[in-house]
């Protein structure tokens, strides 16, 4: 079964999918923008459908918004369905990118296709293609932005770092863990970079830049101050994961193409 993670502020909601027509809803305390996205969600899952009737009738009676607690729901929905209402609503000025790990460790960007894949196999088969093996985790993220002011200091949410994890082997934790920083591999290029949190003062003042290419001793410049150090590592190592996402991030480097000796 699949698991998507929406990382917006603290990484407050997780869908897991429990089977073709239904999705488990978990959430924690919520920030004002994932509040404005479970009303949403909630509107339409309330909606009395002709063929299938409402994802999940009297949902709003269900959850209190401003509870702190975790809350989960079962909603009569296809997983995709509903990220894609909460997607919508999370980040709505943002480019935002959706990515699944698969077992194997490799990343693929989540398209109309592959979620179509994925939701038509029986539970017993294997994966589709483009991985033999079965899919883990998903995460919907946005674009950094690009440009190059020096990172700040903002303290890590631990909410956010584990979905972080979820898309790590276990080298790029221990060195994440030990250094604040990992490396990832640009599908693109194949060039390896360091993603460096931008708590981590330390590998900073080595690598300058949140991006780092050691292939080419380069800095990259694109930041996400919107959303806490680890989501914007995850972001990173998302988009450079997938073949397509890496030239994104190469598009603009450091402003004085600073190169270490």
């Amino acid at each position: 079964m699949l698991t998507w993670y929406l990382p917006s502020l603290h990484g407050d909601i997780r869908l897991e999918s429990l089977g073709k027509e239904k999705t488990k809803l978990t959430l924690f305390g919520l920030s004002p923008q994932e509040k404005v996205a479970m009303t949403a969600l909630i509107r339409e899952a309330e909606k009395d459908r002709v063929l299938h009737g409402p994802w999940l009738p009297a949902m709003s009676h269900l959850l209190d918004l401003d509870s702190i607690k975790e809350q989960s729901v079962d909603l009569r929905a296809k997983i995709s369905q509903v990220q894609k209402v909460l997607t919508k609503h999370l980040k709505p000025k943002r480019e935002q990118v959706s990515v699944v790990r698969f077992a194997s460790g490799k990343m693929v960007e989540m398209t109309e296709q592959v979620i179509e894949q994925i939701e038509a196999l029986p539970e017993s088969s294997p994966s589709p293609k483009p991985d033999p093996k079965p899919a883990l985790v998903a995460a919907t993220v946005a674009e950094p932005f690009r440009g190059c002011p020096a990172p700040d200091f903002d303290p890590a949410e631990v909410r956010a770092q584990a979905v972080m994890r979820a898309f790590l082997t276990p080298e790029q934790i221990e060195d994440f863990e030990t250094d604040g920083a990992f490396v990832s591999v640009g599908a693109d290029t194949g060039h390896r970079y360091v993603v460096t949190s931008r708590l981590a003062r330390t590998q900073l003042q080595k690598y300058t830049r949140s991006l780092y290419d050691l292939d080419e001793r380069v800095p990259y410049c694109v930041h996400d101050w919107e959303v806490p150090p680890a989501e914007e590592a995850l972001a990173l190592h998302l988009l450079l994961s997938v073949p397509g996402r890496e030239m994104f991030l190469r598009g603009i480097r450091h402003v004085d193409d600073v190169r270490l000796q």
